[in-house]
């Protein structure tokens, strides 16, 4: 039996054979074709082990990405409900802060109203004691006053147990007067207002009242020098001199009409039925300081009758002087 050469390349490929000479290089060649098959077949599955590698390394980082953007989505998710959460507590410390602005703008609104309508009570209750405090200083000096019928002409009668109605009962055509009893001092250094009213009855056609020097003047004939009078017909009468004629000023049955003089400024007010005469602006001359006036009135057609009020309660509001 012959051997090739070749048989010692062939390793446990050479068998030997009793019956006849075995090919080695055949058997080397087939062996060798296998083991390149087998290196084909390895390396095609290694390829295609690569491609799924690399398509599973494509997938895993798709899934990072996507796993990282749920992440994102669920990081923003969570900032969007913190954010939500923030301006919800936002809005609602707003509501409360307005809430607590209105009840306690409320509550100063309220409490202003209170005080403001405190204030008011309080001012009206010092408006109406000044008021009175004025009136009653006003009328201090006529409180307890009336017609002196002691100092009245005999066609002249008083009337009433308060002596204040004068009557004219007699029948000649001539001016007769009466005072009354206490007189009002003129002081320019006093703040009083001296002031009285008459109310006309009867006929009223023709008197005069007004406030006098009494031992200056008779009781018959009109009044003249320190008398400051108001007539029926209208007439104003200053320091006996006629000063002013006007309609409508004149008076008769029915009406009330008030002189008086601010003792401070000597202004005389006159009015008619609660209202003041405003273009009237006269005052009682200056040589006439520190002297005595009298309240008095003249009567001159018969029947005519007056009522005289002294205060306190008057038709003209002496406080709005």
């Amino acid at each position: 039996m012959s051997i090739s050469t070749n048989s010692i390349n062939c390793g446990d490929d050479f068998k030997s054979a009793e019956n006849g000479e075995v090919n080695v290089d055949a058997i080397c060649l087939e062996n060798g074709q296998e083991m390149e098959l087998k290196m084909a077949k390895l390396e095609l599955e290694n390829k295609e082990q690569k491609l799924k590698l690399q398509e599973m390394m494509v997938e895993q980082k798709a899934l990072k990405e996507k796993m990282a953007k749920i992440e994102q989505e669920k990081d923003k998710n969570a900032n969007a409900y913190q954010f939500s959460t923030i301006l919800e507590k936002i809005s609602e410390l707003e509501k409360q802060q307005k809430h607590q602005h209105e009840n306690t703008t409320k509550a100063n609104s309220d409490q202003f109203s209170k005080m403001q309508n405190d204030q008011k009570i309080i001012l009206e209750k010092i408006n109406e004691l000044e008021k009175e405090q004025k009136q009653k200083k006003a009328l201090l000096n006529f409180r307890q006053n009336y017609w002196d019928a002691n100092v009245c002409h005999e066609n002249l009668e008083i009337i009433g147990h308060k002596n204040l109605i004068v009557h004219y009962k007699g029948i000649e055509l001539v001016w007769c007067s009466v005072f009354a009893v206490h007189p009002f001092l003129l002081n320019n250094n006093s703040s009083d207002i001296f002031y009285y009213e008459i109310s006309i009855g009867n006929k009223g056609s023709r008197l005069i009242f007004g406030f006098a020097l009494k031992q200056q003047n008779k009781l018959d004939g009109r009044m003249g020098n320190g008398a400051y009078s108001y007539e029926s017909d209208g007439k104003i009468w200053i320091n006996g001199e006629r000063q002013e004629i006007n309609d409508e000023y004149s008076y008769g049955v029915g009406d009330t009409v008030g002189i008086g003089v601010n003792s401070a400024t000597q202004q005389i007010i006159f009015t008619k039925n609660g209202q003041r005469l405003d273009s009237v602006d006269f005052f009682v001359a200056p040589s006439f300081a520190d002297v005595s006036f009298y309240p008095f009135v003249s009567l001159a057609y018969s029947d005519d009758q007056i009522e005289a009020n002294f205060g306190p309660n008057f038709k003209f509001d002496l406080a709005t002087l």
